[in-house]
């Protein structure tokens, strides 16, 4: 807990990593001798103050995930035959397994859910333009299982300014030079530099603020309305509640895998 107030990771790791040219998902290869997911799992299932953790994976890879947590004891599906199964990651804070879905999105929502059926909260709580939190509204991280560099620090700071401004991202100031262009690859712009950041995870919210918006932001979806595409968290807060997100200092090395050259860079941050 934090402050007296229920703190829940949602890990996702339910992508299919093309990018990366294996046959193998990308969440499940190994870095320095442990599946990708485990890395950020176990800084959320190790830091004090977190009371429970969801993973959303893909369906059919749901036992082999259950199996590497010893979460359930399930046989792994056939495509992992292969892989070192002997080996296991359990998870002391594991409190669900759950299908991801089509998009991130769906994924996050997904797991939202499983955290309202676990606190028993309901389902029009939250139908506010802006739902800010009362004290005993759990604090929710959402962090992207491919950046593996996460650390107790990152996960200290973000709950502290989650629990400040209700909303708050981990970020980074960018070192280069941001060129806006057009359909034809022109210069349209050239952004202030000092304004702009590079967006990490975990991204984390009072629970009633963040469920507000992906209910809305699904209804969009349902009714064919959804007009923009969704690239992290805090940009469903932002244009479904219109509430403030504080961007938080996070470290450079907090990189997202999304190629084969990234896993040289995480092999040596993480042999550290």
């Amino acid at each position: 807990m934090y402050e007296g107030r229920k703190v829940y990771a949602i890990v996702l790791a339910a992508g299919s990593g093309r990018r990366m040219h294996s046959k193998q998902k990308k969440q499940f290869m190994e870095i320095l001798g442990k599946p990708l997911y485990t890395w950020s799992a176990e800084q959320f299932d190790s830091h004090p103050a977190v009371d429970g953790i969801i993973i959303t994976t893909a369906e059919e890879d749901i036992p082999y995930m259950e199996t590497l947590t010893e979460f359930r004891k399930s046989g792994a599906s056939d495509i992992y035959s292969t892989c070192d199964t002997a080996k296991t990651y359990p998870l002391q804070k594991l409190s669900a397994i759950i299908p991801g879905g089509k998009e991130r999105y769906n994924s996050v929502f997904n797991g939202l859910n499983e955290i309202r059926k676990t606190e028993h909260i309901s389902d029009t709580s939250s139908d506010s333009d802006v739902a800010i939190s009362g004290d005993a509204d759990p604090i929710v991280m959402i962090h992207d299982c491919a950046r593996p560099m996460i650390t107790h620090a990152i996960i200290d700071d973000a709950l502290h300014y989650a629990a400040k401004y209700h909303a708050a991202v981990i970020g980074m100031p960018v070192k280069d030079t941001i060129k806006i262009i057009d359909e034809e690859h022109f210069v349209k712009s050239t952004p202030e530099r000092s304004s702009v950041w590079l967006m990490e995870t975990p991204q984390s919210f009072d629970f009633s603020l963040i469920y507000s918006a992906y209910k809305k932001l699904i209804q969009k979806e349902s009714e064919g309305r959804l007009m923009i595409p969704v690239t992290d968290d805090a940009m469903v807060v932002e244009t479904f509640t219109g509430a403030r997100v504080k961007v938080v200092a996070g470290t450079y090395e907090n990189i997202k895998i999304t190629t084969p050259e990234d896993i040289k860079i995480a092999e040596t941050y993480l042999s550290k």
